[in-house]
């Protein structure tokens, strides 16, 4: 008797899996047999795109930086230690820019009221801000708002 029981249960369990199909929403045409379908299949994997496939003009430039030379004069300003910083980022407008520090450049101490210097920067960068800061507190800090054009910045 359990022998029986156990073949019907076994019976029911293999018919009910039968009968699920298992498949899952997918495209009926794929499951398809028919020689249409397959030609399809095989055209749409002739046309996979290879990186031998692709075609780039040949003065394409695929670099993602630039340099910029920066050259400040700070000489008619003071004859005291300044204090320069870059930042690609920074809050409120182009008349009283607030620096963002985690975007800062390069911060350079010069002593002799020159900085001659390259920056490696995005190709992406539009603008950027250059913060000067005096030792002497009688001179208000110089703040530009300055276009990434040219490779050069030159201030005054």
């Amino acid at each position: 008797m359990k022998q029986f029981t156990l073949l019907i249960c076994s019976w029911i369990l293999a018919l009910g899996l039968t009968g699920c199909g298992g498949g899952g929403g997918g495209d009926d045409s794929s499951n398809s047999s028919s020689p249409a379908s397959s030609s399809e299949n095989s055209t749409s994997e002739d046309d996979t795109v290879t990186m031998a496939s692709i075609k780039v003009a040949p003065d394409y430039d695929f670099t993602t930086s630039q340099q910029l030379e920066v050259n400040i004069d700070l000489r008619s300003l003071t004859d005291q230690r300044v204090y320069v910083g870059f930042y690609q980022q920074w809050s409120g407008d182009d008349n009283s820019p607030v620096p963002n520090p985690d975007s800062q450049l390069l911060l350079q101490v010069i002593d002799d009221g020159l900085l001659n210097q390259t920056l490696t920067i995005g190709k992406q960068q539009q603008s950027l801000l250059m913060v000067v800061m005096f030792a002497d507190t009688g001179i208000s800090p110089v703040t530009d708002v300055f276009a990434v054009d040219g490779g050069e910045y030159a201030y005054p």
